[in-house]
């Protein structure tokens, strides 16, 4: 059987072996699946690449934070009433034990666990690698949503003291290093077959590694359709999940006590929906706006969970086979108007 991660060039970065479909599978549970067959080094591979799919967010956290601080501090905010805010936040994110959220703490705590997983996968311990594998996801799972918490935040923060019209712009200041990004999208430098193969690599790893699904274990769902790929996960792994109840059962981010902030009027920014989650915004700015002003057009269209919701609380990335595919409905919801030539209508099966 082949390895199961593979170093991809175009990405720069190791990823999951397979076709487009079976990047939606868990990689904890191919890992628990590997050790059930007794089969080691598979499940060692596959369970030490769930850093590499957690390093996004790991990495992108604490510069979101910073370049939020810097925001508002530069709008005038400041430094001993953002510090004040900051304490309100950091009690609210102590552990049990009263002790303070610390990224790098809880990082080192699931890598630590991991180095365990993966001891006991070399001596062959089953139950031991079980254990050590869901110890590794659980202190994730706390680090990540503490950490997207942390940012939310401070979002929160510029919704209250500049209000909700600049979230857009505050997110531009946050997302201005990654817009680039989306250049190597561009159909006029590569043809389309290759970024759209690499779009939903990226997109499933980044999905995983923030560890989507309802049992959050990175389990998500990935159809094709025959002019396009629908990812739909439920619930997100960051915005999402602050639109439900935590999986200790504690209440939703927009519930008491926190009642952190969601739009509350149309902004394009926010694909002009009321009870846009202030988080969730980023995808509105990164996969739809600022692609559509770098290349012409949006990489991904996103379909957001709002609040208050129903029993739904589904987030769907659609990735077009062609570019010239994508509705005009998704140009003009963000305040954009489409390119000549492309489709005027949804298609019915969306």
């Amino acid at each position: 059987m082949a390895d199961p991660v593979r170093f991809d060039e175009r990405l720069n970065r190791r990823v999951r072996t397979g076709g487009q479909l079976s990047q939606a599978a868990s990689t904890y549970r191919l890992a628990v699946e590997a050790l059930q067959r007794n089969d080691f080094p598979r499940a060692r591979l596959l369970g030490r690449f769930t850093e590499d799919e957690a390093r996004e967010g790991r990495e992108l956290y604490p510069v979101f934070a910073e370049r939020a601080r810097a925001f508002l501090l530069g709008e005038g905010v400041s430094a001993e009433r953002l510090a004040a805010e900051e304490r309100k936040i950091s009690d609210a994110l102590r552990g049990p034990d009263g002790s303070a959220f610390d990224l790098e703490r809880g990082w080192s705590a699931y890598t630590a666990a991991l180095d365990r997983f993966e001891a006991a996968c070399q001596r062959e311990d089953a139950p031991a690698a079980l254990e050590w594998l869901e110890r590794a996801r659980l202190m994730w799972r706390e680090t990540h949503d503490l950490a997207c918490d942390l940012v939310y935040g401070l979002l929160d923060v510029g919704y209250r003291l500049l209000g909700e019209d600049r979230i857009g712009e505050m997110w531009d200041h946050m997302l201005e290093d990654v817009y680039p990004s989306r250049d190597r999208y561009d159909v006029r430098t590569r043809p389309w077959e290759e970024s759209l193969e690499e779009l939903l690599l990226d997109a499933a790893a980044s999905l995983r590694g923030h560890l989507s699904g309802p049992a959050r274990t990175g389990e998500i769902e990935i159809q094709e359709h025959p002019d396009r790929f629908v990812l739909r996960f439920d619930p997100c792994g960051s915005g999402g999940r602050t639109l439900r109840p935590d999986v200790e059962g504690g209440p939703p981010r927009m519930g008491s006590p926190t009642n952190v902030a969601v739009t509350t009027r149309p902004h394009d920014w926010a694909w002009n929906m009321e009870g846009v989650c202030l988080y969730c915004v980023h995808c509105c700015q990164l996969q739809e706006r600022a692609s559509i002003r770098r290349l012409g057009y949006p990489v991904r269209v996103v379909e957001p969970p709002v609040w208050p919701h129903g029993a739904d609380l589904a987030c769907t990335w659609t990735a077009y086979k062609d570019p010239s595919l994508v509705p005009d409905d998704a140009y003009r919801r963000v305040g954009l108007e489409p390119p000549a030539g492309t489709s005027a209508d949804v298609p019915e099966d969306r």
